[in-house]
């Protein structure tokens, strides 16, 4: 289900900056005439795009509030952070190390192959020779900050965009295992309370890539409970209605903190309801944001400022979105060796920031804002029957 990010996200940035580089040159050398034609291949998109969010925010704010009506964000949990323990247990993307060979969620090999929830739950493998003792471990945590206590420390400046990564996936195989022990031995509710808190800790790590496990292991739960003749009447996994609202939400919660976004939607979007999506929106728009400073800031200033003052004030539970606005890499440094995130050409990073500036950030942030699409196919028709999941 998880694609390698890094590898992804680097490679369509290295596309664009070698884009943008060219773009450049065409300016310089072409002057006005260039110039004016380059403004006509991305400002009419920005604006759409600006339009957009502006016509949605008070979507967003509602369906923000239904998601976070799901019991799932109000079951009772104790503070404190598992990054010590999943940083540690877990492998990580290149160029970070692999799994520890004493980790628990090391996978038996007897398992390979049997990835598939029905395969899994069919299958002779005796589940009570696993120890799922690290879940329980988990329960003292409710957050899991990614950047303090790493195997590696993260480099400064940090590149969000091509940085090294926990590999999730073993979280959602371990699910699967913990679920079909659980059905197995007649206990399916305590084994999905396991699971839920595994899925909160993924989204608590304040990251889109976390948020997306967490539906995924939510929608696994959802699985298992229909698997069951008769299910325990207390046990209610989120419905696969809510699991698609969560998805379309974070995902627009990105684009409303982003820069483009006009500077009182962002900050009523950010601000709205209970704010659920508001931590992972911003480290994504502040990832892009920082990286695209040197030549974005004099364009979008007064952006910058707010989302400066949003990342001062969020109660966020990590130190992701901070760390990205002190120390994240931007267009003009060099990233690290190894890196697939190319630097900007010498000549370029020349160049006098006010000729540059509104062409590099105009270009990236046209090809790279996400739209709303998903947050648009909620809207239902105003003679839609209520559903328990979606009362706010």
């Amino acid at each position: 289900m998880r694609p390698n990010r890094r590898s992804s996200r680097g490679s369509v940035v290295r596309v664009l900056v070698w884009a943008v580089s060219i773009v450049l040159l065409l300016t310089v050398i072409g002057g006005v005439a260039a110039d004016q034609w380059v403004r006509r291949q991305y400002e009419p998109a920005l604006d759409a795009i600006s339009a957009d969010l502006t016509a949605n925010a008070d979507l967003f704010c509602e369906e923000q509030a239904r998601l976070a009506a799901d019991p799932w964000f109000h079951e009772p949990r104790t503070e404190g952070d598992a990054g010590p323990l999943l940083n540690m247990w877990l492998g990580w993307e290149p160029p970070g190390p692999k799994m520890p060979a004493d980790s628990p969620l090391q996978t038996p090999p007897a398992l390979e192959g049997k990835m598939d929830w029905d395969v899994l739950l069919a299958s002779d493998f005796d589940f009570s020779t696993l120890d799922f003792g690290w879940m329980r471990q988990l329960q003292a945590f409710d957050r899991w900050d990614m950047l303090r206590n790493t195997p590696v420390p993260p480099p400064e400046p940090y590149f969000y965009m091509t940085a090294s990564v926990p590999n999730y996936l073993p979280l959602q195989l371990w699910t699967k295992l913990r679920l079909a022990h659980g059905i197995r031995t007649g206990q399916p509710l305590e084994a999905a309370r396991d699971v839920r808190h595994l899925a909160w800790l993924a989204y608590r790590s304040d990251t889109m890539l976390g948020a997306m496990i967490a539906t995924g292991i939510l929608g696994i739960e959802r699985k298992a409970h229909d698997s069951m003749q008769s299910p325990p009447p207390e046990w209610r996994p989120m419905s696969a209605e809510q699991t698609e609202r969560m998805k379309a939400v974070f995902w627009a919660g990105m684009s409303f903190s982003s820069i483009v976004s006009p500077v009182e939607v962002a900050r009523k979007t950010r601000d709205c309801g209970p704010a659920i999506a508001r931590c992972t929106g911003l480290v994504e728009a502040v990832g892009m944001a920082r990286y695209l400073q040197p030549f974005a800031e004099g364009t979008y200033r007064p952006a910058y400022a707010a989302l400066g003052e949003a990342v001062a004030s969020a109660p966020c539970p990590t130190s992701l979105v901070k760390t990205l606005w002190e120390h994240g890499g931007t267009i003009k440094d060099t990233p690290p060796a190894g890196s697939e995130l190319p630097a900007l050409p010498a000549w370029a990073r020349g160049l006098p920031g006010a000729l540059t500036g509104r062409h590099v950030a105009g270009i990236l942030l046209a090809m790279s804002i996400q739209d709303i699409g998903r947050l648009k196919k909620l809207r239902a028709p105003p003679d839609a029957p209520a559903t328990a999941d979606s009362a706010p």
